[in-house]
């Protein structure tokens, strides 16, 4: 490194794509990727649905994080949940009757940070604020059993979502994105299965509803005791801003601790929620559909919490009415202040509609629409008194949704998914309406460049006390009326954008192109479906900003979401880097206002937030608009393709961290310095240590770093390394942690016989991210015999040579690789004096962060699973590992991204990890292990089609022999290799009875096949399910 390569910490980061790709001066305000020679792709919802996917791995929490998703720089983060105390907090949270939609409170994300600035501290100072449970002991004690069955004390709640760029695991948002992203699977699963998407988002789905499911607390009758519907406390979590992997005790990031509290809130009848509980039964109710051929043992059980969580819910709604009035609930749960919810009825019309799809039975259908018809009101009306009491009170009157499907009003869906089963104008009526409302407008505006030909009215269905009881099929609703109707019609924007609230706009949008896909599935009138393109066209880059509102979308996209893991923050600051270390792939940004006007900005949590709930709908409604326009024969299928060999990093741009000059800055552990107060006799040296892991970001303890300086001058002049002295003038960490750690200054210890020398600085037992400097002198001592300070010339040493001047009130200090750095003994920065580097040690790894491939498990059997791995620059071979009894074998090596286990035992569970043979060796790395468990024996003796369960591989005769399950039904079997881009029949004639195949002798050693077993039953092939569980073989 060159002298004048300085760090900065305020704003030392500046996006070199911006730089480089557009050639023009960057707004920081308007940071995103453009690239003005290359316009996106509008309708590529392939694409687009393939990255939105993507956002949920990305928010993951939890101890089974690492390696499970697509991000290799998430980890395993909040481990502690785990161990929830089971105590009564402090202060025990009251139940509010709640608030409108749209209340969401400031994420401030200010910590203290370098340069002083503190926000008030909630909690932080209080060890027992925001500790345990709401829950009183009376209600423990008396349930213990069911709640801690292994007495340990605490509560094991890991997994889930965070709810957004921040760290809570909030409850409605959270049951509302799962269920929503369910359904979108369940009415556009066509979508998914061709495109390949139906595996990563059946493991999103599983993620999130078996967290669900686990932090469901039954008694022995299967009723529900408690269910954790949040976990985190807001005005704690939002006092910090750090990835969550670093969120751990006894730990630093910049100057403070991020350990946040954890506080656990339950819906128990003493404390109830019935909002939060109906919202995970409609999820898990959903979630039983979408695997109840699939996997149906599974899905069983999903319905069994869904239905007990619906049950729980309504035994434990509270509400204030009259008959004929609104009425008021009061069993809300807890969200302080950031979601709170309005009521509770539409999540339990939510859950009902679900669980009347799952069973048939129409008593849920009467919870939401029953009716007391021997009371009739002064208007000849009868009340209501299921849950669409709360917007409709009696027959005599009827409703319009003006707002949308979302996080606290769910109504949208409850209309889309009730009209099909209740065939009345009511329900047809308000479904339809809400549709009209958002894609229309009045016929004197002008719509000219919206891209789409609006609805000018609203069609009438009859008077509101005719429409309650009417049965009209959807293919009776009479056509638009030519005059307008109404003048009722959302807000859009010049260019046609429609928004119904700033707050957040993309998230409403797509949620309204989700119905709108929904309606055109149900109905076969496809009215909608032009308004919800263009409204994507739109958020895919066709707006006045130029850009995508999804994050990686294209070539031009917003890149600077509100979201702390991606940012990756190493002072606690949203303004710091100025561009994010990561691509937070697919994310859905807040987008939009009605002037068209957009800020890509870090800290703006209006414009740029990203949540769960947002990319809930996005998921949805572009998986319903491949359907109609992106398949083949669609409108758009020649521009619908996903991204080839996806992978998060090689595919990024516009990311990498660079210095004011544009030089890149190094990631992993590094070191800067700088001089001061030189004299003839010694100099001030400023020595700092950086920590800017990314991939994943982590602490590390027992750093060292060396300052390699020579005396031979002194040598000439016969003093020799004893009058040499060291003065300590300033240990951050020590200031830092009120003296409770700090570094230490080694004596002078001999490199050479050339008169080098070097002194050791450790940190050791200091766990922190961000730097910490270290200041102090080397200075001759007084010659007693000549009362004089040796001349000693410091500017000849060899780590002087990068380093610039300082001054007490300034930063300056210069990336320098002369300055070496140590972990575990082992070089891992910089270059010694001989010219050693850590790749002489093969160590680099432990600075230059060399990445594993992400494992997933695609299938398991009783006794056989297949993994696959996605490919690592530069490795030349593959070994997959397992790990007995806390030790690791190699199982087997190779140079294909995939294998099948077999021999496995029924039910049982298998740690196995996958690792990279990179310049001549193995890493060392098992942090991206995952775990598998084999299915029970009872669910895996016939299969729909030949699941292969056995790969055997003869080296004598390169050969392989093919094992799978037998298929019930079956009249002969076939083999297929995908050979030249195509799949080529081998042979169609296996006998039924028979379950393995060899292949022929002397294929090529060393060279990989995809192959498929398919099944004849009933005169048709098992072609589509064969392929998809295809293996690939390398023969030996």
């Amino acid at each position: 490194m060159g002298k004048g390569n300085f760090l900065k910490r305020s704003l030392a980061c500046v996006s070199a794509a911006a730089m480089m790709l557009t050639g023009n001066a960057v707004s920081i305000a308007d940071a995103a990727v453009i690239d003005k020679d290359n316009p996106n792709n509008y309708h590529n919802y392939a694409e687009a649905l393939q990255l939105a996917l993507c956002f949920y791995d990305a928010n993951k929490c939890g101890d089974q994080v690492t390696g499970d998703g697509y991000y290799s720089w998430r980890n395993n983060c909040h481990v502690k949940d785990g161990y929830i105390p089971l105590q009564p907090m402090s202060p025990m949270p009251t139940i509010g009757k709640g608030k409108t939609d749209d209340q969401l409170q400031e994420d401030q994300g200010l910590g203290n940070t370098d340069d002083g600035k503190t926000k008030p501290n909630l909690g932080d100072t209080d060890p027992s604020l925001y500790v345990g449970v709401n829950m009183s002991q009376k209600f423990i004690d008396k349930n213990r059993k069911y709640l801690d069955p292994d007495g340990d004390g605490t509560l094991d709640l890991t997994g889930g979502w965070h709810d957004a760029g921040d760290h809570v695991k909030f409850g409605l948002p959270g049951s509302y994105s799962a269920s929503t992203v369910g359904w979108g699977y369940y009415e556009f699963r066509d979508s998914y299965k061709e495109l390949g998407l139906d595996k990563h988002v059946e493991d999103e789905l599983h993620w999130i509803n078996d967290y669900f499911m686990k932090v469901t607390f039954m008694d022995d009758k299967d009723n529900v005791i408690a269910y954790c519907y949040q976990v985190g406390e807001g005005n704690n979590d939002h006092n910090y801003w750090c990835p969550p992997e670093l969120q751990v005790e006894d730990t630093m990031v910049a100057s403070s601790s991020c350990a946040v509290k954890r506080p656990a809130y339950f819906a128990t009848e003493e404390m109830p929620a019935s909002d939060q509980c109906a919202g995970a039964a409609a999820s898990l109710a959903i979630n039983y559909l979408n695997f109840k051929d699939t996997e149906p043992a599974y899905a069983k059980k999903c319905l069994k919490y869904a239905k007990a969580l619906y049950d729980f819910a309504v035994k434990t709604h509270v509400e204030d009415w009259e008959p004929g009035k609104v009425p008021n609930c009061y069993s809300l749960g807890y969200d302080g202040g950031f979601y709170t919810s309005s009521y509770d009825y539409d999540e339990l019309a939510w859950a009902a509609v679900w669980l009347y799809y799952c069973t048939e039975d129409y008593d849920y259908i009467n919870d939401i629409i029953a009716v007391d018809e021997t009371t009739i009101n002064d208007k000849g009306a009868h009340p209501y008194t299921g849950y669409m009491k709360r917007i409709i009170t009696d027959t005599g009157n009827c409703w319009q949704n003006i707002w949308v499907h979302c996080w606290d009003t769910v109504w949208g869906g409850v209309f889309a998914k009730l009209a099909p089963v209740t065939n009345t104008a009511r329900d047809w009526y308000i479904f339809r309406y809400n549709l009209e409302f958002w894609s229309g407008c009045a016929e004197s505006v002008d719509s000219s460049e919206w891209g789409y030909e609006p609805v000018h009215g609203h069609k009438y269905f009859g008077m509101d006390d005719y429409l309650w009881n009417t049965k009209m099929t959807a293919d009776k609703i009479a056509d638009l009326p030519i005059s307008e109707t109404s003048g009722d019609f959302i807000a859009k924007s010049p260019k046609g954008w429609a928004v119904v609230s700033g707050y957040g706009s993309a998230r409403y949008n797509t949620a309204a192109g989700l119905c709108a896909c929904v309606y055109a599935k149900t109905t076969k009138d496809e009215t909608f479906l032009p308004w919800a393109r263009a409204q994507m066209e739109y958020i895919l880059g066709n707006n006045p900003m130029g850009y995508a509102y999804e994050v990686g979308y294209g070539n031009n996209f917003a890149s600077h979401p509100h979201h702390r893991a991606s940012h990756c923050s190493a002072t606690q600051s949203m303004d710091d880097p100025v561009t994010q270390v990561h691509t937070l792939w697919g994310a859905l940004v807040g987008g939009p206002d009605l002037k068209d006007n957009h800020v890509d900005i870090t800290k703006d949590y209006i414009y740029n937030e990203v949540t769960d709930d947002y990319n809930a709908g996005f998921c949805g409604d572009l998986a319903g608009l491949y359907h109609y326009y992106g398949r083949k024969g669609g409108k758009d299928a020649k521009e619908n393709k996903l991204i080839e060999n996806f992978d998060m990093s090689s595919n990024a741009k516009g990311y990498d961290q660079v210095d004011e000059k544009g030089n890149k800055l190094p990631v992993g552990y590094f070191v800067s310095g700088a001089k001061a107060q030189e004299k003839e006799d010694g100099v001030q040296l400023k020595v700092v240590l950086h920590n800017r892991t990314v991939n994943p970001p982590r602490f590390e303890c027992d750093v060292k770093a060396r300052y390699f300086f020579n005396i031979k001058e002194l040598q000439d002049k016969g003093y020799g390394i004893d009058y040499i002295t060291a003065r300590i003038d300033y240990d951050q960490v020590a200031g830092y942690s009120n003296n409770k750690s700090h570094a230490t200054l080694s004596d002078p210890v001999k490199y050479d016989n050339k008169g080098t020398y070097y002194v050791e600085i450790t940190w050791k037992d200091c766990k922190f991210y961000g730097s910490r400097v270290y200041q102090f002198a080397l200075t001759t001592k007084m010659d007693p015999d000549k009362f004089i300070f040796p001349e000693w010339d410091s500017s000849n040493d060899y780590s002087y040579g990068d380093l610039v001047s300082f001054d007490d009130d300034n930063a300056a200090e210069a990336i320098t690789n002369k300055i070496t750095l140590y972990a575990d003994g082992k070089l891992i920065w910089g270059t010694e004096p001989n010219g050693k580097t850590a790749a002489d040690e093969n160590t680099s790894g432990n600075n230059t962060e060399v990445a594993n491939p992400t494992v997933k498990c695609d299938s398991t059997t009783s006794n056989s699973a297949k993994i696959s791995w996605s490919k690592v620059s530069g490795a030349t071979k593959y070994g997959v590992y397992g790990n007995e009894n806390g030790t690791w074998k190699k199982v087997t090596e190779l140079t294909g991204t995939s294998y099948t286990f077999s021999g496995l035992k029924p039910s049982k569970s298998y740690k196995i990890a996958v690792l990279a043979f990179v310049n001549g060796k193995y890493s060392s790395d098992f942090s991206k292990a995952i775990t598998f468990t084999t299915k029970s024996e009872s669910s895996s003796t016939t299969s729909d089609y030949p699941e292969i369960i056995k790969v055997d591989y003869s080296e004598d005769y390169h050969q392989v022999r093919l094992t799978w399950k037998p298929v019930k039904g079956a009249t002969n079997y076939g083999i297929a290799v995908y050979l030249a881009g195509k799949w080529r029949v081998q042979t169609s004639s296996i006998s039924a009875s028979a379950t393995s195949y060899v292949t022929p002798k002397n294929l090529t050693p060393g060279k990989s096949y995809k192959v498929a077993v398919a099944a004849k039953v009933n005169g048709t092939w098992t072609v589509n399910d064969s392929l998809k569980h295809a293996v690939t073989v390398t023969v030996k």
